[in-house]
């Protein structure tokens, strides 16, 4: 028997604009708020521009990143 790996509950989807500041990465999220951003890797050529991260919130004001790309 086979089974699908299951999604967790707390994968997300957010959009907003790519920042730095003070030596963090932030998303000025579209639906208001900002949240700070933990990555693997630096995605500079997404710093200014609006963005669609995948990932998890690890904490209301800290999302985990698995991926980037544009909006």
């Amino acid at each position: 028997m086979t089974s699908e790996p299951s999604v967790p509950a707390s994968f997300s989807i957010l959009t907003g604009r790519l920042v730095r500041r003070d030596g963090a990465f932030i998303l000025q999220r579209d639906d208001g708020g900002t949240v700070e951003l933990r990555l693997a890797r630096v995605p500079v050529d997404h710093v200014g521009k609006s963005v669609a991260l995948t990932g998890r919130l690890v904490t209301p004001d800290v999302f985990e990143v698995d991926g980037v790309r544009s909006a």
